[in-house]
């Protein structure tokens, strides 16, 4: 059996990558010191901003905490 690698597990993208790049811009982080400040890598805060990787619901509420923002203006719209 050959030696291939596991397709890495990435939780859905439930919030708005573009809200959450403005939000933090606006409140004037860095990438990596929000990360530090999130107990997160810069590498998985680059990837939400991108769109490409989920964030836990633990990470959105300390964005929204920190942003001094609702969590909800952080999600991505769902069209009705």
């Amino acid at each position: 059996m050959p030696n291939t690698p596991r397709p890495r597990r990435v939780a859905p993208v439930t919030h708005d990558p573009a809200a959450l790049k403005w939000a933090r811009e606006r409140a004037g982080w860095r990438q990596g010191a929000l990360a530090r400040q999130l107990g997160i890598s810069a590498s998985v805060l680059c990837e939400a901003e991108k769109g490409t990787r989920g964030l836990a619901p633990s990470v959105m509420n300390r964005l929204a905490e920190t942003f001094q923002c609702p969590v909800t203006m952080l999600l991505a719209k769902v069209a009705a």
